[in-house]
């Protein structure tokens, strides 16, 4: 008789790929690097195989582990729809999510998979905004979750990552020597704006703005051609092309922290999951802090 593949250990199998590290996809199962390491060997040892290799470089999928991805990620799907069916399909229907624009292109690419394996009866409905404005569209009722920037005043649902801004500078500029500093900013009301604005005034530094935009990548655009210097999260930051600046006030350590919201409409019972949907994809970010979720 064929024996049974462990869905625990496709679920381990399929994180590790995931998060492309053992170390994040220990995070993300609540268990220690140990432990994953001994259920992928005990993977191994159940499909004869080898699925994964380990370098310098990360994690890689052998041709094997290749082919076993495909196969659990469909029965993990599989898994969790007759889970959901189980659950009198309280877990089906529109879910109107809203995902700042900066993240929009690199956030999707990781959350829609999870959101497709974790929720497969879920069927999302995308809009990409400011965070101000995600949060008025929540208050309204016009969407059901949302992830926006953490700001003083509000009481937010979850906690999700932490990323770390950095003053940057084109590579062969010297801007930050400039009086008044060029200044590179969002042209519309934002956090980003504010704490830029905020750290230059209690500095005391003068400045001009010299270029804006409503989008972060045209503000990083403006850093790395030389024109201006500017607040970016550190996942912006070209090294090819721009550099941090360290001394103060520069280098004082400031953070973004990206939180979800919900609208009180939504069954309180799926926020967790969506919450560690949400959490998972930011994990992939380059230079996003994974934040643990709260117990209770």
């Amino acid at each position: 008789m064929d024996s049974l593949l462990d869905l625990d250990l496709l679920k381990t199998f399929a994180t590790v790929v995931e998060q492309g590290e053992l170390k994040k996809a220990a995070a993300v199962l609540f268990r220690s690097q140990a432990a994953i390491s001994m259920q992928l060997k005990r993977l191994e040892q159940q499909t004869g195989v080898r699925v994964l290799e380990r370098s310098n470089q990360g994690i890689h999928l052998t041709p094997s582990g290749e082919t076993l991805l495909r196969h659990a990620e469909k029965l993990l799907r599989a898994n969790n729809a007759a889970l959901a069916a189980l659950k009198q399909q309280h877990l089906t229907g529109t879910l109107r999510v809203g995902i700042p624009t900066d993240y929009a292109h690199d956030f999707l690419r990781h959350f829609m998979p999870i959101l497709s394996r974790e929720l497969p009866n879920l069927e999302p409905r995308i809009t990409c905004q400011r965070s101000r404005t995600l949060r008025q569209l929540v208050n309204r009722g016009e969407l059901d979750i949302a992830i926006v920037s953490g700001e003083s005043g509000f009481t937010d649902h979850a906690l999700l990552w932490r990323e770390q801004l950095v003053w940057a500078v084109g590579k062969e500029a010297d801007q930050e020597t400039h009086n008044p500093l060029p200044l590179a900013t969002f042209d519309s009301d934002c956090i980003m704006r504010d704490l830029t604005q905020s750290t230059l005034k209690h500095a005391n530094i003068a400045y001009h703005t010299v270029f804006t935009s409503p989008e972060l990548d045209n503000i990083a655009a403006a850093v790395n051609a030389g024109i201006a210097i500017a607040l970016l999260p550190q996942s912006m930051l070209d090294l090819s092309q721009a550099r941090p600046l360290t001394a103060s006030p520069f280098g004082q350590g400031l953070n973004l922290d990206m939180h979800m919201i919900a609208s009180p409409i939504v069954d309180a019972t799926l926020l967790p999951k969506l919450a560690d949907c949400l959490r998972r994809a930011g994990s992939r970010l380059n230079n996003a802090l994974p934040v643990m979720p709260m117990a209770g």
